[in-house]
């Protein structure tokens, strides 16, 4: 039977079981619009700015753990998204991204808004292709799903020439792709075992993207059986409960002392799907590549992860569920000790630090512990400001926190928005700076229209915190370009029917957040702060 190339896309987008497709319509791929509208299956969502599509994508992906799709027009619609698949690829969250492209005839004379998209995306992206016949359409489409899930999961971008769309060819009934994990091998976990029993003071750090329920169970559930600290990685808090003792804290930005030295005592790393990057290293600086200083177990779904940075004593590649459930084989040891101590000077680095101003955004989000829904989806975007929620509130259970390692301003509205999309229901909870929300306030038009409710916490501190503290740190009284004057919230709130709620000291946070969620309404909480309180150094002693 002869069907649309356009028809093909939607079916196998139906068999991959997607829901959602984040993004701003194109005439570029007018033709895929048109066989989603017969589509029962799958909800187009029409996001403001093709930024927020992509933020939008990944920000389901990685909740989801399954491919995020956005759908963008060419040339200025695909530059725009590739922010959220940078962020993609540096979350490692499986997301394609879909672009209308220039017909086949026209390529290679700067038609109007050409990209050559191969060249564009190539150093972000997982792969990047092109359709350049009808007939391939299922083919490529079937690759491209299991690329972004499989191994190191990440963004693939597919190029939809307009002409191939439209064009007829014979297609066969899509097939749901399954996600392919290598598992650890019995000789690999005796090693562990036999590591673990030399050891005397182990770490468990721990991150990255892939990540299945059953997964974090199982690598909490080792543990906890044998008393191992863990850290998590950058913005990777969710993956294990926090509220268990074996919890010690993040290794992302700021980080406390107790942490760094944490690093330099451990006796045995077992890194479980990490990269060894600049943050959760401290930019390499306490051990230089490629020799680690004390005997490590790198485990990583990706091979190239494998002595990509450090030379471990045992490299293990296999999928990080299936290494959790093979290692959460492993019992009989007693770290308790150790444990016990490092969990102390974790909590002793929760205790709120007293701050200049009268909004305390340290105390407000160790309330929120207490007043927020134990499976309430935290997302934020980039700034000062998310240290914040990143050590004070209590992932782990059903608590998630979806937030971008790239450190991508204006990530979390739209992350919020594609949360909100997918989980109704659920609380759900934004952190925005000043100068982050605007980067992305468009998309509460996303949240006017489909009746979306989230909450969203803007600090305003009226300047760019980060970069002001380092302009402080090398240029001292040279404040240059961060100052911010900021528009009137509460007119936006209202402009978006957003309820709009104000907080000028701590002390107001509990009734504001009870009268937020009594409202029945999304809502825009501002938070006046002063600049001075966000240095990560000042919430690192």
């Amino acid at each position: 039977m002869k069907k649309r190339a356009a028809d093909i896309l939607v079916e196998i987008l139906e068999a991959q079981e997607t829901t959602y497709v984040f993004g701003v319509p194109g005439e570029s791929y007018l033709a895929v619009l048109d066989g989603l509208y017969d589509s029962k299956q799958i909800e187009f969502v029409n996001a403001r700015h093709e930024s927020g599509a992509s933020f939008m994508a990944e920000a389901y992906g990685k909740l989801e753990g399954k491919a995020g799709i956005a759908m963008v027009t060419r040339g200025p619609g695909a530059t725009h998204a590739s922010i959220g698949v940078h962020t993609a690829h540096q979350n490692s969250t499986p997301m394609i991204l879909f672009i209308g492209q220039i017909a086949r005839d026209q390529r290679d004379r700067e038609a109007f808004q050409e990209v050559d998209y191969r060249a564009f995306f190539g150093d972000i992206a997982k792969w990047v292709v092109e359709v350049d016949d009808p007939a391939r359409m299922s083919e490529l489409l079937h690759r491209a799903f299991h690329v972004a899930q499989s191994g190191r999961p990440g963004p693939v971008i597919v190029s939809l020439p307009e002409d191939i769309l439209e064009a007829e060819v014979e297609a066969s009934a899509p097939k749901k792709i399954s996600r392919i994990e290598a598992g650890m091998d019995a000789g690999d976990l005796a090693k562990v075992s036999e590591y673990l029993g030399k050891a005397k003071k182990p770490l468990i750090v721990a991150g990255g993207g892939g990540w299945s329920d059953a997964g974090r169970a199982a690598l909490q559930a080792f543990a906890v059986a044998n008393k191992i600290p863990v850290v998590a990685a950058f913005r990777c808090q969710d993956i294990i409960d926090n509220n268990e003792e074996v919890f010690v804290g993040d290794g992302g930005l700021g980080k406390p002392p107790y942490m760094k030295q944490a690093w330099v005592d451990a006796d045995l790393v077992l890194a479980v799907n990490i990269r060894f990057g600049e943050i959760l290293t401290d930019g390499w600086s306490w051990a230089t590549p490629p020799n680690y200083p004390t005997k490590l177990v790198h485990i990583h779904s990706d091979a190239a992860e494998l002595g990509k940075i450090y030379q471990g004593d045992l490299h293990i590649h296999a999928g990080v569920n299936r290494a959790a459930e093979a290692l959460a084989g492993i019992s009989g040891f007693n770290f308790g000790d150790w444990v016990t101590n490092l969990h102390g000077d974790f909590v002793s680095s929760r205790k709120p630090l007293k701050t200049k101003g009268s909004v305390n955004v340290a105390e407000i989000c160790t309330e929120l512990n207490d007043l927020a829904d134990p499976d309430a989806i935290f997302t934020n975007g980039a700034g000062n400001f998310a240290i914040y929620p990143g050590r004070y509130i209590r992932f782990g259970k059903g608590r998630r926190l979806i937030a971008p390692q790239s450190g991508a301003m204006g990530a979390g509205v739209p992350a919020a928005m594609a949360v909100a999309t997918a989980y109704p229901n659920r609380q759900v909870i934004c952190f925005a700076g000043d100068g982050d929300f605007q980067m992305s306030l468009q998309e509460l038009g996303t949240a006017l229209q489909y009746g979306l409710k989230p909450m969203i916490f803007v600090h305003n501190n009226g300047t760019y915190g980060t970069i002001r503290m380092h302009q402080d740190l090398h240029y001292p009284k040279r404040q240059s370009g961060t100052a911010l004057i900021n528009p009137d919230f509460e007119q936006i709130a209202n402009a978006y029917d957003f309820a709009y709620f104000r907080i000028e000291a701590s002390s107001e946070f509990k009734s504001v957040f009870e009268r937020a969620k009594s409202s029945g309404k999304a809502c825009l909480i501002e938070m006046v702060t002063d600049p001075d309180d966000l240095a990560p150094g000042k919430i690192a002693k």
